[in-house]
């Protein structure tokens, strides 16, 4: 029995606005996390009015305290390459970074509610916790939408470059023209 084949979707040729919503809550997650991880609000205070030079050291560090900026900079930058290869490349629809933000993000948003409880109170906690879950939501849906699907199905701009360079292909190719003889 022959089944009938439904035709592939067409090839998008434009990022899906569900991808780039996925992108700009991926960032406001990123900027949420490093602000509860490291208390930024509290912290800024402290290194305003130079509190910090009598900082423990990072293992016994308690939730009040402020690291020193020495430390926190440092693994700022090292936090922020990663996330930002991780946010372009789902943008280019490489199946990786669809792969990684699947992690990330849940483990994003635990991270974050558990700070908020730790730093600032349960109280807090139960009044930011929609707000976790509502960017988290909005990562996974875009991700799982269906032409978020398809964006990563297809691998992006794939099919866009292969075009181009099948046109570039053409345009390079001259017709032979013949001459007419003259006779």
């Amino acid at each position: 029995m022959n089944m009938p084949t439904s035709p592939d979707p067409e090839a998008l040729y434009d990022k899906p606005h569900s991808v780039d919503l996925a992108q700009v809550m991926m960032v406001f997650q990123y900027f949420m996390v490093v602000s509860v991880s490291i208390g930024a609000v509290p912290r800024l205070f402290n290194w305003l009015k130079r509190e910090n030079t009598d900082a423990p050291v990072l293992s016994d560090v308690d939730i009040g305290s402020s690291y020193p900026i020495e430390i926190v900079l440092p693994a700022v930058v090292v936090l922020t390459v990663p996330y930002i290869i991780l946010v372009l490349d789902l943008g280019f629809g490489l199946r990786w970074a669809r792969v990684a933000a699947f992690v990330v993000v849940p483990a994003n948003t635990v991270i974050g509610i558990g700070g908020v409880a730790r730093t600032y109170g349960e109280v807090l906690a139960v009044v930011v916790a929609p707000i976790w879950l509502t960017v988290a939501l909005c990562v996974l849906g875009g991700l799982l939408s269906r032409a978020g699907r398809q964006w990563f199905n297809q691998g992006g701009w794939t099919p866009w470059y292969v075009r181009y360079e099948m046109d570039q292909r053409r345009r390079r190719r001259r017709p032979i023209r013949r001459r007419r003889r003259r006779s």
